[in-house]
């Protein structure tokens, strides 16, 4: 109990966060692993994530990614005001790429009007256009009918799969246990004369430390879901700013 009267204290007041990019990522129930893989790739200043979560259901099937697409609203409807957010990034490669860019903007315009939006296949596919890229290996660790539906998902937006390989798990919360130096390995097995990138899907996978000496390795862009969710988020809020040490991507 407080026996004193409570002073009244006059507050100086600036811009608050204004003067920062705000991405409002939303995360999957079972990811603990993007927020920590897009700090370690944002600028030191100037950008930061604020973070909610929709739920999601295992094992990894084409019915349950497609069910994120009711989640959206609700979600986004948790960042307020919603001005406070410059972009939203829905982090999940296989349900954006299941879930079509429209069907998503449509669920986030019903509570957050006009807002933006990016993902990781939205941004891989613009990043792909960025670079000329037209031929990849890919490299999942999606069931087997999960990594065909990326196939033809990237097939149809022009993108011809030359070598695919999957490390084939059900679950996401196990995806995150694969070491980096597995990644590479599996990507060195993949790599193919023909192709023009490395493509790398599933935020559930660590990649930012292994991206910049794998590109070294193959001698050829990686890209990642991260990395083309950032890339893009960062250009529909207007920061252009080159970020080295990610790969190719993220310097232009």
């Amino acid at each position: 109990m407080i026996t004193s009267p409570i002073k009244h204290l006059a507050a100086a007041m600036d811009g608050g966060m204004s003067n920062q990019v705000v991405i409002g990522l939303i995360a999957l129930s079972t990811d603990v692993v993007t927020e920590y893989e897009l700090r370690r790739m944002l600028p030191t200043d100037g950008v930061s994530i604020s973070a909610t979560r929709i739920e999601t259901k295992n094992p990894i099937t084409i019915e349950n990614l497609r069910g994120h697409a009711h989640e959206i609203a609700k979600a986004a409807e948790l960042f307020v005001p919603r001005e406070s957010v410059d972009v939203f990034a829905y982090g999940c490669t296989s349900g954006s790429a299941l879930i079509l860019q429209t069907t998503l903007e449509a669920e986030l315009h019903r509570t957050a009007p006009g807002a933006k939006l990016t993902s990781p296949m939205t941004g891989a596919y613009k990043a792909f256009r960025q670079l000329g890229i037209r031929r990849v290996d890919l490299l999942t660790p999606y069931p087997d009918d999960v990594t065909s539906a990326m196939t033809e998902c990237l097939k149809e937006e022009g993108i011809s799969v030359v070598s695919c390989g999957s490390f084939h798990i059900e679950n996401d919360y196990e995806i995150i246990n694969i070491k980096p130096e597995s990644i590479i390995e599996a990507a060195e097995a993949l790599n193919s004369a023909e192709s023009e990138a490395l493509f790398i899907p599933c935020t559930g996978l660590r990649t930012s430390t292994i991206i910049q000496p794998l590109e070294a390795l193959i001698g050829k862009p990686v890209i990642t879901a991260h990395q083309a969710m950032l890339w893009d988020a960062l250009r529909l809020a207007g920061y252009t700013q080159p970020l080295s040490g990610f790969g190719k991507l993220l310097t232009v």
